[in-house]
């Protein structure tokens, strides 16, 4: 069995708030291809951003994802239905009642077993300062409403690179929660999202993947054979 997992690409509301940037034609066209090589795709999270509406309530973040899902028509027809499996993250944690997106994926195939998460549950801000985080989301969505959209974009890059300088090293959360995961459910590999960088660490219990990120353009997945207990990250040449 072939598995792509793919995740992070911040679909928002409307132009100004997205962070996908990708036309839909091309990402479809990329999309043609993983169907063709794989008999599941997994995404992993963060498909959606639903946290940059005036209101952090349910139903203001319920409101950001139908119109988010509204913008790419064709796109959401296509992954809201087999080979493609949902798991939500946690910019699009509404996903979970609205569309029936889960938390977490497991794929048993050929003696091998693979566990997918976004992440986020092992994110020392988001599990120490929820609010905070959460906070600083919302700040960057008005932001995006200003008209500064560069100033947002430099914001959250350096937030990917401060959390990814701490938190994702050999001996950092990410690994420490994969590893104990595969010990004590016998996982041979644990794929995640969140980070926006792709990774690859391999531990005596098994291996921890990272997706990277399909967000501002960019192409980036993890293909599995579990047939030939094979795992590889992919990352392609923006569409811009």
């Amino acid at each position: 069995m072939r598995v792509a997992a793919l995740s992070d690409f911040h679909i928002g509301a409307t132009r100004r708030m997205d962070g996908f940037r990708h036309s839909e034609d091309d990402f479809c066209r990329f999309l043609d291809t993983l169907e063709r090589d794989h008999d599941e795709i997994v995404l992993l999270g963060d498909v959606f951003q639903t946290e940059h509406s005036w209101s952090l309530t349910r139903s203001a973040m319920e409101a950001e994802l139908e119109r988010a899902r509204s913008r790419v028509p064709r796109l959401w027809a296509r992954i809201s239905r087999r080979p493609y499996t949902y798991v939500h993250g946690n910019h699009d944690a509404v996903a979970s009642t609205t569309t029936m997106a889960v938390e977490t994926h497991r794929i048993a195939a050929d003696d091998f077993s693979i566990y997918f998460v976004h992440g986020h549950q092992f994110d020392p801000l988001l599990v120490r300062a929820r609010p905070a985080a959460k906070m600083a989301t919302w700040f960057s969505g008005r932001v995006r409403a200003l008209r500064l959209g560069r100033v947002a974009d430099w914001l959250e890059h350096q937030d990917i690179r401060i959390k990814h300088e701490r938190f994702s090293k050999e001996d950092g959360p990410y690994v420490a929660a994969a590893k104990r995961l595969m010990r004590d459910h016998s996982h041979d590999v644990v794929v995640m999202g969140h980070t926006h960088v792709r990774a690859r660490v391999d531990t005596p219990d098994g291996t921890y993947l990272n997706t990277g990120t399909c967000s501002m353009a960019q192409f980036s997945y993890v293909s599995i054979d579990t047939a030939n207990r094979a795992s590889t990250l992919h990352s392609a040449p923006s569409s811009t």
